[in-house]
């Protein structure tokens, strides 16, 4: 009884095991890509293994075998394109041969010095991403190996079973992470500024010379005053020659009667030199302006040399008078506004950088704190999860989830490391971050946008916007990336700006991109190559070798940036022309054939082709006629030559052969004449329906003005088209 009870037992749990098996999905696991082409065959091949046993560890799925995919593989692909079955659409169809649910994608990329490995689990049915999750690594095996033990948690979650009070919040006993408040960036509204109100005139009044001179002039002094008059004509170009002039006309005292007008016009254009200068100023100021989230010293100083300029008095002794002229600075208050907002910006930014470098300090002690207590036994899991969370709370959005990942898997204990890793990231996290977020939590919001990268990326876009306008630098990079994604490039280089003003190495190296590119910025390359320089100094080794190519260049450098640039884009535009020239040609006689078809061509055609083809043919029998022909005058030639030798019976034999051979000598030429006679007549019809249209297709070319003719060693059309 007990043994039939055991048998009974494993039989219904062998039903069960199978039952289990049926519910699951089954996986292939793809061959890895490398985009980056960093890495050996032989780590990506070890890499795939690895991560089809980590799926098959998970008890998840039902992992399709090696063996059995590379033998579908060979079979329905061909040998040649084996070993490039690596990208989406090789590896979907691929996974639909093997009768499989799901395939998992795995891409690795080489980036700003990182590369990142994300993995895609895609619904074969829905031919979308339902899964996914994305790490980085340094690139050697050990990395690779964590991150890919992060990637199947997140995506199978963990075979370790946690209860629920492991996911319930318990702090621990005097262990305190934060305490330097870093919460967001500065909130400072910076608004293109607008400059239409300042007026500042740089023109010099048209002189109006003295007609009615006086005679007492001195003759020298006239001589001077007409050159005086010429130099005043060109005074916008040699301003300081004019001034010259004048002066020398204003010192002469005796029979002088220019010499107010000497001081007038030096005056004028003295003024027009200072206004000249201070517009130069202004422009320059308003460049820098542009760029004060980037550089608000340089923007600073720009206003600074504008406002400082307080205006000056102009005066000249004559015949004991004075003469006074006073040059007002006509951008004085726009320049005071805008240096006054620039120093208060700036004094925010210094504020956020030293509370930065502080938050930089206590993250190192933080981090060497949980490196202490991760490892300790007394330390329960819900203590460990709630420490993690506190520090992802506090440093994610500034260092990304990546940084707590580094902290776990610092472990010397490598299974440690992943059952810690399956408290922290499993469904729990999830729900726990979206509701935070959902209370105004850009930090949490920041998280959530992290977790659903890959698997939901307009959910993570949501989530990355979100946690933007909470202040979150980071999140403003990638938000800024949607935008320009969607080539909304002013909304994104806006985020850029302001991200490189708050220190972001990527915000800036992507700033200095679109600054290069004139993309939602006017395109300036000095500008470009400073904030390549800045992103470069932050630490973005991207960024350096741009930094260090625009570094030399000058005025003269960049006028034949863009002459080449110029001619290149008249030469891709010609290109472009062209064809769509050949496209628009090739458009036009595929829709001419279609009518012509439509019209009776084919039909003309496939007719001409059926006599000339039964032309050939009859006529080639007709050649075998004569062939017969030749034969049968041969043989009734030897019978009777054969007759005239013979007697009797033999030679009645004999006769009667050359007869019948002489009869078979006539039918073959009868049919060989016909054969021929038909065969060139089916050929002449041939050649007749190729030749003449239909005059539905003589509509279709009086319509288009075409000239069309017919290949003769392939029947193609030959188009001529008149146009």
């Amino acid at each position: 009884m007990n043994k039939f009870c055991l048998i009974l037992s494993l039989f219904f749990s062998t039903l069960v095991l199978f039952a289990n098996d049926d519910d699951k999905l089954k996986l292939a696991v793809m061959e890895f890509e490398d985009l980056s082409g960093k890495l050996s065959p032989q780590m990506l091949s070890g890499a795939t293994e690895y991560m089809r046993g980590a799926f098959v560890s998970s008890n998840k799925y039902v992992v399709i075998a090696k063996e059995r995919q590379e033998k579908e593989m060979i079979k329905e692909i061909k040998r040649e394109s084996y070993k490039s079955c690596n990208d989406k659409n090789c590896q979907i169809p691929l996974g639909q041969a093997l009768s499989a649910d799901t395939i998992l994608r795995t891409t690795i990329n080489f980036f700003g010095g990182i590369f990142t490995i994300t993995s895609e689990l895609i619904d074969l049915a829905k031919e979308a991403t339902v899964s996914g999750a994305k790490q980085n690594f340094d690139g050697s095996e050990r990395s690779l190996m964590q991150a890919l033990d992060r990637i199947v948690v997140q995506i199978a979650g963990t075979a370790l079973s946690y209860g629920v009070e492991a996911m319930q919040t318990q702090e621990i006993q005097g262990v305190k992470l934060g305490g330097v408040e870093l919460d967001t960036m500065p909130k400072i509204e910076v608004k293109e500024a607008n400059f239409d109100e300042v007026k500042n005139s740089v023109a010099v009044e048209k002189l109006e010379s003295n007609t009615g001179i006086s005679l007492e002039a001195d003759a020298d002094v006239l001589v001077l005053y007409d050159k005086c008059v010429k130099a005043d004509r060109n005074g916008e170009t040699d301003t300081l020659h004019t001034i010259d002039l004048w002066s020398q006309l204003a010192e002469i005292k005796d029979k002088n009667p220019f010499q107010q007008q000497a001081l007038k016009r030096i005056s004028d254009w003295k003024k027009y030199v200072y206004s000249k200068q201070m517009a130069n100023l202004f422009e320059a100021a308003k460049a820098a302006d542009k760029a004060g989230q980037i550089f608000p010293q340089k923007a600073i100083d720009a206003w600074n040399d504008v406002f400082k300029q307080k205006g000056t008095t102009y005066a000249e002794e004559s015949e004991n008078r004075i003469f006074l002229a006073k040059f007002d600075n006509p951008y004085e208050r726009s320049a005071m506004e805008r240096w006054n907002f620039w120093k208060n910006y700036k004094s925010q930014i210094e504020k956020y950088k030293n509370q930065l470098q502080k938050f930089e300090e206590q993250r190192k002690e933080d981090r060497e704190k949980l490196k202490k207590i991760l490892p300790l036994e007394v330390i329960t899991d819900a203590q460990k999860r709630t420490v993690l969370l506190q520090y992802m709370e506090i440093y994610a959005p500034f260092y990304g989830i990546e940084d707590v990942n580094s902290i776990i898997y610092s472990m010397d204990d490598n299974t440690a490391a992943k059952h810690i890793y399956g408290l922290v990231y499993n469904d729990y996290l999830k729900k726990e971050m979206a509701e935070k977020c959902e209370k105004g939590n850009g930090a949490a919001c920041y998280i959530s946008a992290s977790l659903t990268e890959v698997e939901d990326p307009q959910k993570s876009n949501m989530f990355f916007a979100q946690s933007c306008e909470r202040g979150v630098v980071n999140a403003c990079v990638k938000t800024g990336r949607i935008y320009f994604q969607n080539k909304q490039y002013k909304d994104a280089a806006k985020l850029f700006y302001e991200s490189c003003g708050m220190e972001s190495p990527e915000g800036c190296h992507i700033a200095a991109y679109v600054t290069a590119k004139g993309m939602g910025v006017e395109e300036d390359l000095f500008l470009a190559g400073a904030v390549y320089k800045k992103a470069c100094e932050l630490g973005y080794e991207a960024s350096c070798r741009p930094a260090k190519q625009l570094s030399g260049v000058t005025p003269e450098k960049l006028e034949q940036i863009k002459e080449q640039q110029e001619h290149q884009k008249l030469v891709e535009e010609k290109r472009k022309a062209e064809e769509n020239r050949k496209k628009a040609e090739a458009d036009k006689k595929t829709k001419i054939a279609d009518e012509l078809n439509r019209a009776g061509r084919k039909k003309r055609l496939g007719m001409a082709t059926g006599f000339l083809a039964s032309g050939v043919v009859v006529t080639i029998l007709g050649g075998v006629s004569f062939y017969g022909m030749g034969s049968a005058e041969k043989d009734r030639k030897n019978y009777y030559d054969e007759y005239w030798g013979a007697t009797g019976s033999k030679a009645t034999e004999y006769r009667k052969k050359a007869q019948d051979a002489d009869s078979k000598r006539k039918t073959y030429l009868g049919l060989g004449i016909a054969g021929v006679g038909a065969g060139v007549a089916l050929i002449t019809t041939g050649i007749v329906f190729y030749s003449i249209d239909f005059e539905s297709e003589k509509k279709v070319k009086k319509k288009y003005n075409v000239s069309i003719g017919t290949s003769p060693l392939d029947g193609t059309l030959q188009f001529a088209l008149n146009w």
